[in-house]
């Protein structure tokens, strides 16, 4: 692991891909003043001064670059992670020392580490807090290409491992914020099994984390960007590029993100789409179903279209809400012996026999 700035020196470590492949700097340059050209006036402005971010996956430009830039122009004091791979996982310089430039040049304050995001976890969060004492933000958007492993590995293990090595010191906040980066991926990636699943995950990572820190303040919500980044500036298809670079930039998702990370922004627990200044919510929903009278197959061809009917969703927020919701749509005795022995939708721990 490196940490590295003007004023900080170097340790020297090891090494695992969250890069993607290396983009001329003509591009890389698309839309760098626009965090900065526009916005309300500073007395109006969402601040962050005196607050410490930790954002990983940061290259030359695209998504982490934005967000650390955007949060270093409200006053943030910002650590930037990368690793120096491409999205194939070969070398290549880690963009910290060039993020480090632009975000100083702008009057940001800002410090590079250099690490795994899954085997130097807890070195990069203290690199982070031995730097500047203190870690309010963390927002987990390395990535990175290869095979089923890597992927899940990079995206969801190196979400939960960043998280976990912050926890104390977001903890000790009493108001720490987390931020996962998921996907449209997550609804099925045909020739990305392996970031599909990984980007699935990060959505129930994300619910599980906002009822651990409710009782300590911790937020933690997720996005599915789609905007200009390494990884969709890499996509084949005629014109995807320009349509991606033309409508959706990377600030359009920062100044969201930005939203959702402040202190006086109380959700958590959620999912949204961002991109090109539109937002969405996004829900793991049921439908109200169908109870069948018998428990044989021969029950269900009667009754599948019930099933599939959208009626009214059922939006939960932990596995004892679902259950909770699922006994609520069933027959009066079911209800009824659960009510007896009925858990509480908001439990933290493990349930004792």
């Amino acid at each position: 692991m490196k940490v590295r700035n003007t004023v900080f020196g170097s340790i020297q470590g090891a090494a695992r891909s969250i890069t993607v492949a290396a983009i001329p700097l003509a591009e890389r340059c698309i839309r760098r003043d626009a965090v900065l050209e526009k916005g309300p006036a500073a007395t109006d402005q969402l601040r962050f001064d005196d607050q410490v971010a930790l954002v990983t996956g940061v290259s030359t430009f695209g998504l982490g670059l934005a967000y650390a830039r955007l949060l270093a122009a409200r006053g943030c004091r910002v650590v930037v992670n990368d690793l120096g791979r491409d999205w194939a996982g070969s070398a290549n310089p880690p963009g910290t020392d060039e993020a480090v430039r632009i975000i100083e040049a702008e009057g940001g304050t800002a410090v590079g580490v250099t690490g795994d995001v899954v085997a130097e976890a807890p070195q990069i969060v203290q690199a982070a807090v031995d730097v500047f004492g203190r870690l309010d933000i963390v927002i987990n958007n390395a990535g990175a290409g290869g095979d089923f492993d890597t992927q899940v590995d990079v995206h969801l293990r190196g979400a939960h491992r960043i998280s976990e090595a912050a926890w104390p010191h977001l903890a000790a906040t009493g108001a720490g914020r987390i931020l996962n980066i998921s996907s449209n991926g997550s609804y099925g990636a045909p020739a990305m099994p392996g970031y599909a699943a990984a980007k699935g995950g990060i959505l129930s990572l994300t619910r599980t984390q906002a009822i651990l820190g409710k009782p300590v303040g911790v937020r933690a919500n997720t996005i599915l960007p789609a905007a200009w980044t390494r990884s969709t500036a890499g996509i084949e298809q005629p014109g995807f590029a320009d349509f991606i670079a033309t409508h959706f930039p990377p600030e359009a998702v920062a100044a969201f993100a930005t939203y959702l990370l402040h202190g006086d922004t109380t959700l958590t627990g959620e999912a949204f789409a961002v991109g090109g200044g539109l937002v969405t919510r996004v829900v793991q929903a049921e439908t109200p179903g169908a109870q069948a009278a018998d428990h044989v197959p021969e029950a269900w061809p009667a009754l599948i279209d019930q099933v599939l009917a959208p009626g009214q969703m059922v939006v939960a927020g932990s596995l004892w809400a679902q259950l909770d919701a699922f006994v609520g749509r069933m027959g009066p005795a079911t209800q009824a012996d659960w009510e007896a022995i009925r858990i509480a939708p908001d439990v933290t721990g493990k349930v004792g026999a």
